[in-house]
């Protein structure tokens, strides 16, 4: 019985999408039905990071040859990624390929509702390109494609003749975009009328950035690293969402922020590491002049402060990710923090290094509600330097040995991912001696090779872990490996 010419058609072409379409072509050998069948596939999947295709012409050959071969009426989804190899749609005299903008003008004349542009520039991008007008554009007939419903670019370069007209699109995603400015964020929400997720990851839209949408539901900006001080210093966020229900901001902080009519947001993401992540040798800051303009108020304070920022206009969101939590941020945060409360937070997840665990206890007092904790150990970030540099007496702050935290009072279930770098014992023991309502604690310890085999790691937390007394009769201690 010939079972692969039973299957339907749907399961095929979902087959066809999860594979590189070097491999979808060589399908034709499989069984009669699928001589021909991919020739009608809704789904094309040019990813040459599979497809590992050297030469550039012999890139452009196969994907030339194989759209001319297809003869489908509509594309639902298409997917074109040239994966690090930017110089592959320029000539050896500079001159530009029509290939690629031949394939994405093919995906929209097919109405396709599903376009993945990922042009991905290699990491010396900077050294081969004299201007941004060498980065690819994106062809003014995308703007214009109104079937669209998913859509997709990395790596791309903006510029919008007219309007934009994806009236069917729900899902955006922008990763290292180029001109992607504030007026094009204003003309793909004007045009975008049922647009309900909006990505942007490592963009840097300048010193202002406004999102007024009815129909978002999920937003997500990753800020990209800026080192320009009047871009900086007069940089402005302002969301109003009424519909948001999940918010993620990370990267570099904007100076102001505001968030206006979010009364639906459930579901927020805090990581803003960029001034912290980006460093030269001799651990020379990239932003020098932040350190002469904001004095004594510190690039930690100031951490701390955007931090507690957003949460302060998020009286309804329930669940919270703090990420990058260093130990100095952590103590501005407390001293900034430690007379507000966020009732409504139920869940709350942090990174971070357990140099000193009285801090993480500081701060779930702003949190009297609580059921679920999970950390994840950031190991080594924060480590000697920032607990040598810390610029406050924490015990000043923390009378915990008397009175826990109501929060301990709450708590249903902690996950702790350990680093062997940081020491969570201390915090896991006195979690244990007052958490009186805890159900489960469950440890991640990171595992070694082979995974069948259990780690000294593993072994030495799980006897530290059960020989601690514990205040919850019913409290279990689950141990797994990652």
């Amino acid at each position: 019985m010939d079972r692969l010419s039973e299957l339907p058609d749907s399961l095929i072409f979902h087959i066809f999408w999860s594979l590189p379409m070097t491999d979808v072509v060589r399908t034709t050998i499989l069984s009669k039905r699928w001589k021909n069948l991919w020739t009608t596939a809704l789904c094309l999947n040019f990813d040459n990071d599979a497809m590992n295709f050297d030469d550039d012409r012999e890139l452009q050959n196969f994907v030339n040859r194989a759209l001319l071969r297809w003869n489908g009426v509509r594309l639902l989804k298409f997917k074109f990624n040239l994966g690090y190899k930017v110089k592959s749609v320029y000539q050896n005299d500079g001159s530009m390929y029509l290939g690629t903008d031949l394939w994405v003008q093919f995906a929209t004349n097919k109405e396709v509702e599903e376009f993945y542009l990922h042009i991905r520039l290699p990491k010396d991008w900077d050294d081969d390109f004299d201007s941004m007008d060498d980065i690819y554009y994106v062809p003014q007939c995308v703007y214009s494609c109104s079937s669209l419903k998913v859509l997709s670019f990395e790596d791309c370069n903006f510029r919008v003749y007219g309007n934009v007209q994806w009236n069917q699109l729900k899902s955006l995603t922008i990763t290292y975009g180029f001109g992607v400015t504030e007026h094009l964020i204003n003309q793909i929400l004007c045009g975008s009328p049922r647009l309900e997720v909006l990505i942007m990851s490592f963009v840097d839209v300048g010193e202002h950035l406004c999102i007024r949408s009815t129909s978002l539901k999920v937003l997500s900006i990753h800020k990209f690293f800026c080192s320009r001080e009047d871009l900086w210093w007069d940089s402005e966020l302002r969301i109003c969402t009424p519909n948001l229900e999940t918010l993620e901001i990370g990267g570099v902080p904007y100076r102001k922020s505001m968030l206006v009519n979010i009364s639906s947001l459930t579901n927020a993401t805090l990581g803003f590491s960029g001034l912290h992540g980006y460093e030269f040798d001799g651990n020379e800051s990239v932003f020098p002049w932040m350190d002469t303009k904001l004095g004594l108020f510190t690039k930690d304070d100031f951490l701390g402060d955007v931090f507690c920022q957003f949460l302060s206009t998020m009286q309804h969101v329930v669940n919270v990710k703090l990420m990058f939590c260093c130990i100095k941020v952590l103590g501005a945060m407390i001293k900034r923090c430690m007379n507000s409360s966020y009732p409504n937070v139920k869940s709350l997840e942090l990174r971070y290094c357990f140099s000193d665990y009285k801090l993480l206890v500081g701060l779930l007092e702003s949190f009297p509600q609580l059921k679920k904790l999970v950390i994840v150990c950031s190991g080594g970030y924060g480590t000697h330097e920032n607990r040598e540099s810390l610029n406050f007496d924490a015990k000043s702050y923390l009378k915990f040995e008397a009175y826990p935290p109501k929060s301990f009072l709450q708590l249903r279930t902690v996950v702790v991912t350990w680093d062997e770098d940081d020491d969570v014992f201390p915090f896991l023991e006195y979690l244990l001696k007052y958490a009186i309502n805890l159900e489960k604690m469950v440890v991640n310890v990171k595992g070694i090779m082979p995974p069948q085999l259990p780690s000294k790691s593993l072994f030495l937390a799980s006897q530290k872990l059960l020989r601690m007394p514990r205040s919850s009769p019913t409290a279990q201690l689950v141990f797994c490996e990652y």
